[in-house]
């Protein structure tokens, strides 16, 4: 009738750090007793572990995987999240550059971003077009110089997530020298109260923070492209195209508008809490919590004011913040173009995205949904 933590996770083929998120998540579910010695221990329905590994299996053509076994991320409802089995804090402490090269497993990799190769120019948005087109503009441009662009080797992988980021923070501030954060914060104009050094913090922090989130929809689309052999490139290009949607990288865009709107009128939108509520976490967003610590530096008066929006939405929605409302308050905090934490998201995900392809290619063709008809 019962199966211990080992036997489960034998019988559905993952490791011990899986089945617990599994755990976590909801997915099965696990009663802990006490064993000899007084220590606790964890024991499964034996009914539920061979469901679960039933459903796994199931052959069913062109059926779609939603349990995908991961190193990169580790997050569970309760807002616990992990790079790598390193907790957030300790990510948000490294910044940005480590994170991202902890996310790409790239422990022998220099300890700065690498040069961006062939790509010199310096590109502005065009016409009506987004900022983060840059970036995806960018992306287009190395792929097409890219002696190796059709390699699937890790290490070309890494390199091509490392140069990407690099050749973006040029083109987005023209600037060659100093971390990521801080060209972005010299590159924006900024109000004269905020501190260039407080800023660089908070962005940085915000960087290391944003570098993954598990399987969102930005990333099942990069490992869907990475299924059928693209490569890292278009693989990368793949992902940002998903995650220009006004609910992933795009959502800080009206985060800002809702608590500008806040700021001025104390009304809240009811059709649409941006910043707040998340698929995944029950209670507060971590990421939010630590950004939010950052921006209190810059502005308490702001952070008040996203307090104060906080405590309303949870009173009527039962809502939490989530980094999209965190993105806003830095915005208004440092006075920040409105689109700064839509490219702060875009070009943090670029390594997590990578660290997810990389994974991917191994196993070949696997996404495969099917209409229900």
């Amino acid at each position: 009738m019962w199966m211990s933590s080992d036997q489960a996770a034998s019988a559905l083929g993952v490791r011990l750090t899986t089945l617990y998120a599994y755990v976590s998540r909801g997915v099965i579910s696990r009663e802990v007793v006490a064993g000899a010695g007084g220590q606790r221990i964890s024991r499964f329905r034996r009914d539920d572990v061979l469901a679960l590994a039933a459903a796994r299996s199931r052959p069913r053509a062109g059926a779609f995987s939603e349990l995908i076994e991961s190193d990169v991320t580790q997050l569970d409802a309760s807002g616990r999240l992990a790079f790598r089995g390193v907790d957030l804090s300790t990510c948000a402490s490294w910044g940005f550059e480590r994170t991202a090269l902890h996310v790409l497993d790239a422990t022998k990799a220099p300890r700065t971003l690498g040069a961006p190769g062939p790509w010199t120019a310096s590109r502005e948005p065009v016409g009506s077009l987004a900022p983060t087109d840059t970036i995806r503009a960018v992306v287009l441009e190395l792929a097409g110089q890219d002696p190796e662009r059709r390699s699937l080797d890790p290490g070309h992988c890494r390199c091509v997530a490392l140069s990407a980021v690099e050749a973006s923070t040029l083109a987005l501030t023209g600037r060659h020298a100093g971390t990521v954060a801080e060209r972005l914060a010299s590159s924006w104009t900024y109000g004269a109260e905020a501190d260039p050094r407080r800023l660089t913090s908070a962005i940085d922090v915000a960087l290391a923070v944003l570098v993954d989130h598990e399987l969102t929809a930005s990333t099942v689309a990069a490992r869907a492209a990475a299924g059928v052999g693209t490569d890292p490139w278009m693989v990368l290009l793949a992902g940002l195209s998903a995650m220009s949607g006004r609910f992933q990288a795009g959502a800080s865009h009206a985060a800002v508008a809702m608590l500008r709107a806040w700021s001025s009128t104390h009304r809240v939108n009811h059709d649409w809490l941006p910043g707040f509520g998340h698929k995944v976490y029950t209670g507060a967003d971590p990421r939010a919590a630590l950004l939010l610590e950052q921006v209190a530096e810059l502005s308490p008066e702001i952070v008040a004011v996203a307090d104060d929006l906080a405590v309303e939405v949870a009173r009527e929605y039962s809502l939490y913040p989530n980094i999209d409302l965190a993105l806003a308050a830095l915005t208004l905090a440092a006075d920040l173009p409105d689109y700064a934490g839509e490219i702060i998201f875009t070009l943090a995900r670029i390594a997590g995205l990578m660290a997810h392809a990389i994974e991917e290619y191994p196993h070949g063709l696997r996404f495969r949904p099917r209409a229900v008809s």
